[in-house]
Formats: C-alpha cells, sequence, structure tokens
C-alpha cells in the first residue's frame, strides 16, 4: 500500500514540475501554448525538433529551464519503476 502511495505522490509531483516548468517559460517570453508544450516535451524526453524548440535552445534561461526539466523527468521515471516493481513484488 505505501509502494502505491508512492507511487501516487510521484505522479503529483511530476505534474506540479511540469507545471512549475510551463509557468518559468512563460516569464521568458513564450505563450503559455508552446511552454506547456515545450515544458511536457522535456519532461517526457521526447524530442521534437520544430522552430520552437530552436527559439528555446538558443535563450540562455530557457534552456536552462529545460534542462532541469530533463533531469528531474529522467529521476521521476526511475523512481516510478522502481516504486512499481515494490508494488508488485512486495516490500
Amino acid at each position: 500500500m505505501l509502494a502505491i502511495f508512492s507511487l501516487l505522490t510521484i505522479v503529483t509531483l511530476s505534474v506540479v514540475m511540469v507545471r512549475v516548468g510551463s509557468i518559468a517559460l512563460q516569464l521568458t517570453g513564450l505563450s503559455s501554448e508552446i511552454a506547456s508544450f515545450q515544458a511536457q516535451s522535456a519532461f517526457s524526453g521526447a524530442g521534437f525538433t520544430t522552430s520552437e524548440a530552436e527559439s528555446i535552445v538558443t535563450h540562455p534561461v530557457r534552456r536552462k529551464i529545460i534542462r532541469i526539466l530533463i533531469l528531474v523527468g529522467n529521476i521521476g521515471v526511475t523512481s516510478s519503476m522502481a516504486t512499481l516493481v515494490l508494488a508488485f513484488i512486495g516490500e
């Protein structure tokens, strides 16, 4: 039961982190739609090659935000997998 609660906590924190990243990208001048899409794609590790992605890579603050989202996304995936393994095989 603790493992399921941990998984739900990780999922909730992931959603919050994507939203925070989206708001941070909006503060750098991106529209809310572009910022939310780029934050979600960076967090999930899906790389989309678009002119929007190019504008993020050339801006130093946006690049730092995206780098943090990629790192946190990878940590979240690893934690989720470990939690799922614990949930299925027992603690």
